[in-house]
């Protein structure tokens, strides 16, 4: 399978999603779980095991599964409550 980059698809800023888009779309973690985490660089997903979310977060990072719908990176106004 060939893949295509962005140049063969002549796509503008408005039609490429962003990263924690295809996240949501393409499963990333995996949306098995009412859990989610927060690195220590910023990245974040919700809606993961408390495996995954306890292994991901690692040294620097946060992890939620009860209070994530309170939490800044899976709460209100991050993008992912849909989610969780």
């Amino acid at each position: 399978m060939k893949k295509l980059s962005l140049e063969m698809l002549r796509l503008s800023t408005n039609e490429i999603l962003e990263r924690s888009q295809m996240k949501k779309i393409t499963g990333g973690y995996g949306s098995s779980g009412t859990c989610g985490f927060i690195t220590a660089d910023g990245s974040s997903f919700c809606g993961v095991s408390k495996s995954v979310a306890i292994s991901n977060a690692g040294q620097g990072g946060n992890w939620c599964c009860d209070s994530c719908g309170s939490s800044s990176y899976c709460g209100p106004g991050s993008g992912w409550e849909a989610s969780i």
